[in-house]
Order: structure tokens, then sequence, then C-alpha cells
């Protein structure tokens, strides 16, 4: 028997709707939140507004999602022959077996087709196998068997396999498959679909087909959408309140879009699920029917990180020990450490203004969708209903804030050398449009980027986390319009025991954070690779980020809102233009060599 497992939090990221998943050598996608056969609920108004959705939910815990079998062209290891399953021919908990070799697995092709609208599919073997010159016409062998192959004395890479059909003898190695229209070239178009539709639900596709590794990072780019639960909603009192709870339960929401279908079995269900009277139900049934107290309030993406940002800088100051946003902020101040540390402190009391200690937060990360290959259109995840169900995980954590210096920081953004760092990467942006999901590479956004990463790789050595169980959040100026931004918040991420621990809220204590920073920065003042990481002009994918490299500056990429782009650590160090500059001289004063 094989036991499929995945963990709710990876069914938005990175094995949501749309993502080809290795399970125990079987291959599988994700099929669309409206085929999930059931979920839990996960409450968060603010976020189903802005996402334009009814409702947001998580993975039962337990249960099952839906998953269709992917690639759907397997092959023998052993007599190497090709079967295009089917899902007439799945059984529950066993894994696809060859009929001709007893006790051995089916494996999956290793090369699927995506397109820039999303779609997916398998490269058409048959085609291809026959593209080659011989058996072209096809005739009886049109439904013959294949069998994928592999060459001696003719070197490594897909020059040495090949798929041949074993009625007519035509072949063709492999070798020139992932170029750009080869499967145009054979005659394969985009079907329109994902797998798991069915043909009546394709539309037309003009986009040409690319054959690709199943594995490649181009097969999917998820689309996510978090927010911080804050206050009212995160209180408590609200969240305990009857009507906040009957708003957002499911069956009641429901029962208001259809008030007289199935009214009283519906009436007596809420009633279990939330142990709320039917009275009370009917009540406010009432008043949700004529729309009364109905907050009117349009709300975009755009606006989360000015909401979280109001919320960090000025958070409640009396709090109940349930309720899921709670933070105390803290002046930064010279006197903050003593010792040979006090320079330090007294230098970065110009650059950080204030720290807030999050001592508990709720997250909710929702999927909103996906794209592929060039990214030209997004595809929703949720294929049935553009307002339905979106995936959805809650986790729980700490963290703390800093809150930056908003005068030095104008002031610094002004510098020359500082202004083309920024230019040159925006230059690269403006150059590849499927990057157009990244934020603008200003000068400011670079900084807090690059200095958080800087911060996250430090925690992991003070606070004992793993560098992948957290997170950073930025609050930026946005430079379409907005409040002026400029903070970094670092937050455990993991949905599990480990976000409890204390040991992160801890650090935004101000002698705390001091050492912090100043190990930070002294392990950030020389990587491995310099002088060559240090003078780069472009590093990472397309060249997106400038003096960053593995050994100094990138983190997980489940860690990073941009996956390890627009990252400049001489934004940060650099002796003449570097904002954290009289910091950094301070720490190489205090410490040498550096921290011990």
């Amino acid at each position: 028997m094989t036991v499929r497992r995945v963990r709710r939090s990876q069914t938005v990221s990175p094995f949501g709707v749309g993502a080809i998943i290795d399970v125990a050598g079987e291959s599988f996608v994700a099929e669309d939140a409206g085929r999930w056969p059931w979920h839990e609920d996960v409450t968060m108004p603010r976020l189903t507004e802005i996402l334009g959705v009814r409702e947001i939910g998580t993975a039962p815990q337990g249960g099952s999602l839906p998953y269709y079998r992917f690639p759907q062209w397997l092959f023998c290891p052993g007599c190497r022959r090709m079967e295009r399953w089917s899902t007439a021919r799945e059984k529950k908990n066993a894994a696809p077996s060859c009929e001709t070799c007893p006790g051995r697995r089916l494996v999956p092709m290793r090369f699927v087709a995506i397109c820039g609208n999303g779609h997916l599919t398998d490269v058409d073997w048959w085609r291809w196998a026959h593209s080659s010159g011989f058996g072209r016409s096809g005739g009886p062998c049109r439904h013959s068997r294949l069998a994928f192959e592999t060459s001696g004395g003719v070197g490594g890479g897909l020059r040495s396999t090949q798929v041949r059909c074993l009625s007519c003898g035509a072949a063709r190695s492999l070798e020139n498959l992932p170029a750009k229209d080869s499967l145009r070239r054979v005659g394969q178009g985009c079907p329109g679909r994902q797998p798991w539709q069915t043909d009546s639900e394709s539309s037309r596709c003009e986009q040409q087909l690319r054959a690709v590794q199943r594995g490649a990072s181009s097969v999917y780019f998820p689309r996510t959408v978090s927010a911080i639960d804050l206050p009212p909603d995160s209180d408590w009192a609200r969240r305990n309140d009857p009507a906040h709870r009957l708003r957002e339960n499911s069956d009641f929401r429901r029962l208001v879009e259809e008030p007289n279908k199935r009214r009283a079995e519906r009436l007596e269900f809420i009633s279990e699920d939330t142990g709320i009277a039917t009275d009370e139900i009917e009540r406010q049934l009432d008043r949700a029917t004529r729309h009364e107290d109905v907050a009117t309030v349009s709300r975009s993406e755009d606006d989360i990180a000015p909401e979280e940002w109001m919320a960090l800088t000025d958070p409640p100051k009396i709090v109940d020990s349930r309720d899921n946003f709670q933070a105390r902020v803290t002046k930064m101040h010279a006197s903050a450490a003593g010792g040979r540390l006090a320079p330090v402190a007294s230098q970065l009391e110009y650059v950080v203004t204030e720290v807030t200690r999050v001592e508990r937060l709720r997250e909710v990360r929702v999927l909103r969708g996906f794209e592929r290959h060039t990214m030209e259109q997004e595809v929703h995840a949720n294929l049935s209903s553009r307002n339905g169900l979106l995936p959805a995980v809650e986790v729980l954590g700490e963290g703390f804030f800093l809150r930056f210096n908003e005068e030095a920081l104008a002031s610094w953004e002004q510098r020359p050398r500082v202004a083309d760092r920024a230019r040159a990467l925006t230059r690269r942006l403006d150059a590849r449009p499927e990057f157009g999901w990244l934020p603008t590479a200003t000068p400011r956004f670079l900084l807090l980027h690059t200095f958080a990463h800087l911060l996250l790789r430090q925690t992991a050595f003070e606070a004992g986390y793993s560098t992948s169980s957290m997170r950073e959040r930025l609050y930026v100026t946005n430079p379409k319009g907005g409040p002026r931004m400029a903070g970094i918040l670092i937050y455990t991420a993991a949905g599990d025991s480990e976000g409890t621990m204390g040991g992160l809220v801890r650090l935004g204590d101000p002698d705390l954070l001091v050492r912090l920073v100043a190990g930070a920065l002294a392990a950030a003042r020389w990587c491995s690779f310099d002088p060559v990481c240090g003078e780069s002009s472009g590093q990472g994918p397309h060249g997106l980020s400038l003096a960053a490299c593995h050994a100094c500056a990138l983190v997980p990429e489940t860690s990073c809102v941009t996956s390890n782009r627009l990252l400049d650590r001489s934004l940060v160090l650099d002796e003449e233009f570097g904002f954290f500059r009289e910091v950094v001289a301070a720490v190489e004063s205090a410490y040498g060599a550096g921290p011990q």
C-alpha cells in the first residue's frame, strides 16, 4: 500500500493548486479548490474582502484533497515500455505497475509541456517518435505501443535517450526536445486546459507549448497573498461576539444568500456548529438580509502593508491574553547597551528609532492563483468560481519589528551612488515583463530587504530557529502613493510548535537587539566570495541582485518576499554610501575582526 501525505501548510505553497508534486516515486498535480470535497473555514474578513471571494479555507485535518496523476505517460524501468495512464485504471493506495514485468512500478516521464497562459499537458510522445521521418503517416501504428530507450555509443545527455514506436520502428532522440519550437514542429498545440480538466472545460489558446523537465522552476509560480490579523478583528472580544462568529460561518453566509432554502435544517446545523441559539441566529439572519450594519470599505492588496504598519507602530495598549495580535513598542536609545557595545547602540539609535516586540501574531496566507513559463496569464486557484473558495493556511507566531529613521533614510536615498545602484536594477526589471510581480527597486526597498536577510541569517544563530522557519515582512513606501513607511518584521513562519518558543520576541529587547545587529553586520562585512561578490554588477536570476550571494545574504526562498531577488549588501555596508556605515565602523571598533 502506498500512503501519500502532504502537510497542510504545503497545500498553499509549494504544492498548491497547479503544482507538480513527487511522492514516493509517483508524480501528481494538485487540482483546483473548486474540486475540494470539503474544507475548514479560515476567518479573516479583511483578506476575503481584498481578494473579492466569499470564503477562504484550509485543507481538512486528517482529510484528503484531489491530486491528479501527471504526467499520464509512464514507463517501465525494466522493459522500457511506455503506458498512457488513465483515471479509470487507478486503484486506491496502489502505484501503477507494469503489465509485463511483475512487481515493477511505472515511472513518470521526465518532460511535460507548458505554455505562457498557465496551461499544462503531456508531451505527445507518439508525434515525437514519428517526427523523425519514418512512420510519419500514422495508419496502423497510431495507437501502437511506445518505448523509452537509452542508446550507447552516442555520449551522454538527452542524445542518448529516445522514444521508439514498437510497431513501425520510428524513433527520435530527446536531444532537441527542449528547443523553443520543438513541439510546434511536430504538430502539438496547446489544449487550453489543466490536466485534471475535461475537453469541455478547455479554452482556445494560441500560446506555443514548451517542453521542460517537470521539476523545472518555470513549471509553477504560485501567487500568494498574506496578511496579519489586526485589531479589531484579532481581538478576542470581537471574535467571540455571536454576530461576528455567524458572519464568518460559511453555512450562515449561504443562508443569507438563499434564506428560504432548507432554512430550518440549516439553522439547526449552524446552532450545533457555533453553540448559538437558533433565536439569535434568526435575528442576525434578518439583519444580514436587510443589510444592516454592513461596512462599505473598499480595499485592495496595496492596503495590506499600510494597515499592518499602523498596527505595528501603534499597537493597542490594552490587550487580552487571547487576542491574536499582541505587541509592545520600545524606543531605541543609546543606553540600550553598555561596555564595548555602547558606541554601537549610540549609532544604531540614529537609524532605528523604535522596536516593536510582537508577542503573538496570526498570519493567513492565501493562494490566489499561479502562472507558468513566461507568465503571460495568471490561472485562478478556483476554476469553478471566481469568488469561490481559495486555499489558505493560518500560522500563529511571534517576532520583532524595527522602525527606521524616516529623516535619515530620506536623506540617504538622495545620494548619487545609492540612486545609481537602484536604477541599474530598475532597468533590468523594466526589460523583463515577466517580473512585473516584483516591487519597484527603490533604494529604500533594496536596503530594507538586504538588511532583513542579514538579520534572518544572524537570528538563526542567536535564537536557535532554522532560517526556513522564519520569514521577513517589509514595509516600504509605495512609489504610487500612500503613507511613508520604513520597517521590517522578522517573525516565525512555521505552523507548528517551533513558532511558540518565545526566543524571537526576546531578541526584540534593545540590549539583545544591539548585539544581534552588530553580529549581523560583522558577519556580512566580508563575504567569502569577495571581492567578486562585492564588486559584482549583477548576480542571481537575470542579474536582479548586486552584491549578494549564498555566502553572505541569501536565505531560503520560502522566507523571502521576492525569492532572493533585489538585494545589495553594499547599500547596507559600503564605507562611502552604506546606510549603516557609521554603525559598521562602531562594530569594527568594538570587535576588531568580528564579534566573539
